[in-house]
């Protein structure tokens, strides 16, 4: 069963071994030479991918590697790759998300005005779309 995440069709269960998986296949690399490509042992990779080994949790290396798997920053299948990284570690942010948010002193006013406001997920959807459609680069 697949369920709609930001616009695209994924499972619900999907864990961020299997993602990266599916996403190192549609790019054309084979186990080995993607883990040649991204410096990392290919035991190590493959563990990754069937979920005995935990992803990456540095926010530098998921970017090597959502950049070297054609991921394009900002989009949904790079904004799923690294909330998945975050979904099996139980922390609360993603590694980019939370750079930005250090660098941007905005941020925490627009989360506690969003939590004030009690915003249920279809209204934070709604607001997260809003905001990507006035503010197109």
């Amino acid at each position: 069963m697949v369920f709609p995440y930001k616009g695209e069709l994924v499972r619900p269960d999907i864990t961020f071994g299997e993602y990266l998986r599916e996403c190192r296949l549609k790019a054309g690399y084979g186990l080995r030479s993607f883990a040649v490509v991204i410096g990392m042992q290919p035991s190590n990779l493959s563990n990754i991918e069937h979920g005995r080994l935990p992803p990456p949790q540095d926010a530098k290396v998921l970017e090597f590697i959502a950049e070297t798997l054609g991921l394009s920053k900002g989009s949904k299948t790079y904004s799923l790759f690294f909330d998945l990284a975050v979904k099996h570690k139980g922390s609360a942010l993603p590694p980019d998300v939370a750079s930005y948010a250090e660098k941007t002193p905005g941020i925490p006013v627009l989360l506690r005005t969003i939590e004030n406001k009690k915003l249920s997920k279809k209204e934070l959807q709604e607001l997260a779309e809003y905001i990507g459609a006035k503010y197109t680069k």
